[in-house]
C-alpha cells in the first residue's frame, strides 16, 4: 500500500515552501524568498509524522507546489519584479493541478497578514469542485497579538476543525499539523488506492547511485529529466531560467548479473585492503627494501591467487543465487549555471549555489550541451569542477534534431565531433552522447552508458593485475623526481583502497616531487588498461617512511575517512 499524499496549495508567496521545509525538518529542501513565483515545479519529500497517542508514526509523501491561480492569467507588460515571474504562472497552474489530482489531502495555505483575498475564495471553490478533502492553513500567524485576524477566513464556509493557525517562520502550529496528518493517515489508509503514483517521487528498488543533470540555462535539462522519469515532474519552458530549485526523482536501470559489483562486499573490500597495508607495514619493519620487493613481486602466482579469491567468490555466488538486476537511480535536475557577471538577482544566485551543491552530492554528472552552440568556455569550467570533485561525467549533446543536415552527412558529423573533442582534449575518456531530449531519441544509449559508468565507478581492480600494469607503465617511461639529484621513481606496490571513484595507493621510494605530467600518464595508462571510461582515477603516493609507524586507532579512523 502506498503512502498518503499531501499537497501544499495556495497563492504565490504565502509561505508554502517554508511550511514544506518545516514539516520535513529540512531547512534547505525548497528555496524560499520573499518574492512571488520562486517555487515553480512540484517538489516531493518523505515526511515522518511522529507518534501521537495511540497512533504510530506514519511516513507521508509531502508535495510543495508553485503559486496556484485556477484561471489563466494574462501576462503583464509592466517592467517590475513581478513581471519577471508572470510568464510561468500559467504553466505553474498545471503543476499545481497535477498535485491536486494525485493528493489524498490538501493543505490550502493562506497569508493571515494579507487577509482573505478574492483569489483565496477562487482557489477554495476550485478545491471543493475537485471533491478533495482540505484544511485551511492560516500561515504567518507569528504572535498572539494577531488573535482574531483569522476570523474573516470562516466566511469561506469552513469550521474550526478545518482550520490550523501556523507560523512556518517561527515553528508555530507545525506539530499540530503533524499530529492531525498522523490521524488522517491512520483512518484513511484503507481507502488509498493500491496503485503506485506515476510521479517517480520515491524509489522502487535499492538506490545505488545519484545522478545530477548540469548545464547552462535552456539546454534541455528538465526535458531530459521528464523523459527519464516517464512523468512530467519538471516544468518545461522556452524561457531560460525556468528551473530554480533542484528537482529530484527516481528511475530504474537493469544492471543484470553485474549488479553484484554495486557496493556489495564493500566492507570486506576495505578490510581486505587494510589487511594488505598492515602486512606491508610488517614487511617494512622486518626486512630490507630489496627483500620487500622480492616478497611482493617474487611470487606472482601467489599474489594472483590472493587477488582473484574475491572474484571466485562472486562467481560462485552468481551461480547459486538468482539475481534481480534492477536498481533505482536518484536523478536531480538543476538550475542552469551562467557566468557570475550575468547573474541577475539573489534568487538566481541561490539556485546556482544549489546546482553546484548537487554536483557535490552526486556520483555521476550528466552534462548537457546545446549541440547547436557547441561546448563553451563556461561548459569547460563546469566540467572541470565535476571532475575535481571526483564525479563521473557523461556529456550529452542535446537538440541534435535541429542539426539534421550535419547528422545525415557522415563527413560533416565526423568533423563536428572532432571539433568538440578538440575543445576538451583532456576529456577524451568521457563519452559524447548525441540525443534529442524533446523527441526522446537515443535515450537507450544514455541509459546503457549510465549503467556502464556506475559499474565502472564501483569496480574493484584485482591487485595482481594492477601491479603488473603499473610496473609496465613505470618501466616504459622512467621519470626523475625533482629535488632528488637524479633519483628515479620506483613503485614497490599498488593497491586500490576505495572505489566510487577508483582510488589507488602506490607505495613508492618518493612521494614528493613527482611531475604532474607523469601522474596524468599513470592515470591515463590505468584508465586504458582497465577501461575506466567517464570516471576520474585518483592516485595516492606513500613512501617507506610514511608506512613505518604503527596503524594506531587514529590511523585506522583516518583510513576509514579516506575510504
Amino acid at each position: 500500500m502506498r503512502s498518503v499524499v499531501v499537497s501544499l496549495i495556495g497563492r504565490p508567496n504565502v509561505g508554502k515552501s517554508s511550511l514544506f521545509n518545516r514539516l520535513l525538518r529540512k531547512n534547505q529542501k525548497a528555496l524560499t524568498y520573499d518574492l512571488p513565483g520562486v517555487t515553480r515545479d512540484r517538489h516531493y519529500g518523505i515526511m515522518a509524522t511522529g507518534g501521537h497517542g495511540k497512533f504510530e508514526s506514519e511516513d507521508l509523501i509531502l508535495v510543495d507546489t508553485g503559486g496556484f491561480y485556477p484561471d489563466e492569467i494574462e501576462e503583464s507588460n509592466q517592467k517590475n519584479k513581478k513581471s519577471h515571474f508572470e510568464p510561468f504562472f500559467n504553466v505553474m497552474r498545471e503543476q499545481a493541478q497535477t498535485a491536486i489530482n494525485e493528493s489524498d489531502m490538501i493543505l490550502f495555505v493562506v497569508d493571515v497578514r494579507e487577509g482573505l483575498l478574492p483569489f483565496d475564495r477562487v482557489i477554495c471553490d476550485h478545491l471543493r469542485r475537485q471533491k478533495k478533502p482540505f484544511w485551511l492553513i492560516v500561515n504567518k500567524y507569528d504572535t498572539d497579538a494577531q488573535q482574531g485576524s483569522e476570523m474573516e477566513f470562516f466566511s469561506m464556509g469552513l469550521n474550526t476543525e478545518e482550520m490550523i493557525l501556523t507560523s512556518a517562520e517561527h515553528n508555530r502550529g507545525i506539530e499540530e499539523i503533524r499530529q492531525r496528518l498522523c490521524e488522517f493517515s491512520f483512518f484513511h489508509r484503507e481507502k488509498i488506492s493500491q496503485e503506485s503514483l506515476n510521479n517517480a517521487s520515491t524509489p522502487d528498488h535499492e538506490v545505488v547511485a545519484s545522478v545530477s543533470i548540469i548545464g547552462a540555462p535552456n539546454v534541455g535539462k528538465s526535458t531530459l529529466l521528464n523523459q527519464l522519469l516517464g512523468a512530467n515532474r519538471a516544468l518545461v519552458s522556452d524561457i531560460a531560467g525556468t528551473t530554480i530549485d533542484p528537482i529530484e526523482g527516481y528511475f530504474n536501470l537493469d544492471f543484470g548479473p553485474q549488479v553484484q559489483i554495486l557496493k556489495e562486499q564493500q566492507n570486506e573490500f576495505y578490510q581486505h585492503n587494510l589487511d594488505l597495508l598492515e602486512d606491508y607495514q610488517r614487511h617494512l619493519q622486518a626486512s630490507t627494501v630489496d627483500e620487500q620487493v622480492d616478497q611482493i613481486f617474487g611470487d606472482e602466482e601467489e599474489i594472483g591467487e590472493e587477488g582473484e579469491a574475491l572474484d571466485e567468490q562472486v562467481q560462485v555466488q552468481e551461480e547459486v543465487i538468482p539475481i534481480d538486476g534492477i536498481r533505482s537511480i536518484k536523478i536531480v535536475d538543476t538550475a542552469g549555471i551562467r557566468k557570475s557577471r550575468l547573474i541577475q538577482d539573489d534568487v538566481e544566485s541561490q539556485s546556482i549555489y544549489r546546482s553546484l551543491r548537487s554536483i557535490t552530492d552526486s556520483d555521476v554528472v550528466i552534462y548537457m550541451v546545446d549541440s547547436t552552440k557547441g561546448i563553451t568556455h563556461q561548459d569547460r569550467r563546469l566540467l572541470d569542477v565535476a571532475l575535481e570533485k571526483g564525479k563521473s561525467v557523461v556529456i550529452c549533446l542535446n537538440k541534435i534534431d535541429l542539426m539534421q543536415e550535419v547528422m545525415q552527412d557522415k563527413e560533416k558529423k565526423k568533423e563536428w565531433v572532432g571539433d568538440l573533442r578538440y575543445k576538451v582534449p583532456w576529456l577524451e575518456f568521457c563519452e559524447l552522447i548525441p540525443l534529442s531530449a524533446l523527441k526522446g531519441s537515443h535515450l537507450k544509449s544514455l541509459k546503457r552508458v549510465l549503467i556502464q559508468t556506475i559499474l565502472i565507478r564501483n569496480e574493484k581492480i584485482p591487485t595482481s593485475r594492477l601491479n603488473k600494469a603499473i610496473e609496465t607503465l613505470v618501466n616504459r617511461n622512467p621519470v626523475t623526481i625533482a629535488g632528488t639529484r637524479g633519483a628515479k621513481l620506483k613503485v614497490k606496490y599498488a593497491s586500490q583502497v576505495k572505489s566510487d571513484p577508483p582510488t589507488i595507493m602506490l607505495f613508492t621510494n618518493k612521494s614528493k616531487g613527482i611531475p604532474e605530467n607523469f601522474r596524468k600518464y599513470l592515470v591515463n595508462g590505468i584508465r586504458r588498461e582497465f577501461s575506466l571510461i567517464n570516471t576520474p582515477v585518483h592516485l595516492v603516493f606513500r613512501t617507506t617512511s610514511d608506512m613505518k609507524r604503527n596503524l594506531t586507532k587514529k590511523d585506522r579512523l583516518s583510513y576509514q575517512e579516506l575510504t
